[in-house]
């Protein structure tokens, strides 16, 4: 019964997806490392907006000369990252010995297959498995098939296949089919919608095509990328603010910006802040402001105001 509402669940998700969004018409194929090929679709939302990739794959796993038609529908990011997968109804997922995998072994593949860094990059799959070896004469020592030790947390336990040829194609060539598919989309509306997003690989794409080698930014895109310097990836947001022009911080409407930003920032963004101040012509209104609150901070950034008050402009 567990059984069958995991692929109740998985099929309802599948239709939803159907009725909300709509694929492109175009279909881009993929031919893997390992000579599966299939189609990779682009889905758009309900406004037309690219949202992520999508793609039917049928593959046979072979286990000892026996091959198993594994069915699953794919789903990655429009940068290629993998998101999650899905299972026909009508064609659940088998382990050694046909045995249907639990519900459990399903959330536990979303896991692997999540997981961009596995070891199950740096194998060949002669290499996962340990070799017959005979003692003596009609003596096998192993057992062909046997998992290595060192991956047995990374796979399933009877579907060491499934889990290495599924992780290989969630992250093989489609990877860069998708980066190239969405660098043709690239316009106005796709880099607004990617700096707005709450993703940060998303995020630091768009910078790249925004900001120039001057750190410049054209005006379409200025206040999402300043907003960005507000991040909750600390990491981001100095980032922006090292890249950017001072220019854009020279008048008094965004030094009083950057004080508030200064105030209410983490550790390594008010270090940010003051790394920027360096290259600015402070106002009279900024440095007493520095002046009369410096004695409110540590003494690493309390010499770095000092500095900053004394220097000769």
């Amino acid at each position: 019964m567990r059984e069958l509402v995991f692929f109740i669940s998985m099929a309802a998700i599948h239709v939803s997806v159907a009725h909300a969004r709509t694929a492109d018409s175009l279909a881009y194929p993929v031919n893997e490392y390992n000579g599966i090929s299939y189609e990779v679709r682009l889905v758009r939302d309900s406004a037309g907006v690219p949202e992520y990739y999508h793609a039917h794959i049928f593959t046979p796993v072979c286990d000892d000369d026996i091959c198993k038609p594994v069915y699953i529908e794919l789903y990655w990011d429009l940068l290629g990252s993998y998101i999650r997968y899905t299972v026909p109804p009508d064609q659940p997922f088998t382990k050694m010995d046909h045995e249907e995998f639990q519900p459990e072994e399903y959330v536990k593949l979303q896991e692997i297959l999540a997981d961009s860094n596995s070891l199950l990059k740096d194998y060949k799959m002669e290499e996962l498995v340990e070799s017959a070896t005979k003692t003596s004469p009609g003596e096998v020592d192993a057992v062909t098939g046997a998992t290595a030790k060192s991956l047995q947390a990374v796979v399933i336990p009877g579907a060491l296949y499934t889990c290495y040829t599924l992780w290989h194609i969630a992250h093989g060539r489609v990877v860069d089919t998708i980066a190239k598919i969405t660098d043709g989309l690239v316009n106005p509306p796709l880099l607004l919608h990617f700096l707005k997003s709450r993703n940060h690989r998303y995020q630091y794409f768009a910078l790249d095509k925004v900001i120039d080698h001057q750190g410049n930014v054209e005006a379409d895109y200025r206040q999402e990328v300043i907003n960005l310097i507000r991040s909750p990836n600390v990491f981001l947001g100095t980032q922006v603010l090292k890249q950017l022009s001072p220019t854009y911080f020279f008048d008094e409407e965004w030094q009083n910006w950057l004080w508030e930003t200064f105030q209410d920032g983490s550790y390594r963004l008010k270090l940010g802040v003051l790394d920027k101040l360096e290259q600015l012509p402070l106002t009279e209104a900024f440095r007493s402001r520095l002046a009369t609150h410096k004695g409110n901070f540590n003494e690493v950034i309390a010499q770095r105001i000092e500095h900053l008050l004394n220097r000769q402009l």
